[in-house]
């Protein structure tokens, strides 16, 4: 006999259709939504299970915590931001016609993450942000790329307290430019021209 009762969630013992893979997507794809939505602090469990439409059981089979599942869509994010800048880097480009392309790839997947740039940018820096390592290895991660792109050229390596200034300058362009979301919106050429002056001093200190 049925109850009538409705629930916006699936049962403790429900289980979600397809693959690990695929639940793993699904319920990073609802949490992607509500953080957007409502901001990481603002955001429970809970709200995950329901924009996810999985049981909490299956959501603890998959990830440890709400900060896991965090961290997990900072890193593929960060992931798509050096693909990106590493697709652009065409060798057949002048070093100019490089950098400008390696920007707008950059500044592409920013802005089409959408109101969930917005959240990781400024949670990262948060204080005691559960991003804090990731963070850091991140930029890590884009001043070796840019070290690279300047050996590559045939340049000496740039002075790495240089580097470390010119990668924050550029991280703090994206953080303003999320912070006018969605009043505002995600000036492209704005921010390209701003972080293109901000490499200048690369070029200049070589």
């Amino acid at each position: 006999m049925q109850s009538g009762r409705k629930t916006t969630t699936p049962s403790a013992d429900a289980q979600p259709q397809g693959s690990s893979d695929a639940v793993r997507s699904r319920i990073l794809r609802g949490a992607a939504r509500v953080f957007g939505e409502r901001g990481y602090g603002a955001t429970s469990v809970e709200t995950i299970l329901e924009a996810a439409q999985v049981s909490r059981r299956t959501f603890y089979r998959t990830f440890r915590s709400k900060e896991d599942v965090l961290r997990t869509l900072f890193d593929r994010s960060v992931q798509r931001l050096v693909r990106a800048v590493r697709e652009a880097a065409d060798p057949d480009k002048g070093r100019h016609e490089l950098v400008v392309a390696a920007v707008e790839a950059y500044l592409r997947v920013h802005a089409n993450a959408g109101p969930l740039a917005r959240v990781l940018l400024l949670e990262q820096f948060s204080p005691d942000s559960p991003l804090a390592a990731q963070r850091n290895r991140a930029l890590s991660t884009f001043s070796n790329l840019i070290v690279s792109a300047a050996v590559g050229a045939g340049e000496k390596p740039p002075d790495p307290v240089l580097v470390a200034a010119v990668v924050a300058g550029i991280n703090q362009v994206c953080v303003q430019m999320a912070t006018q979301y969605p009043s505002g919106d995600w000036d492209i050429e704005r921010a390209k021209r701003a972080i293109l002056r901000i490499l200048s001093a690369l070029e200049e200190a070589a």
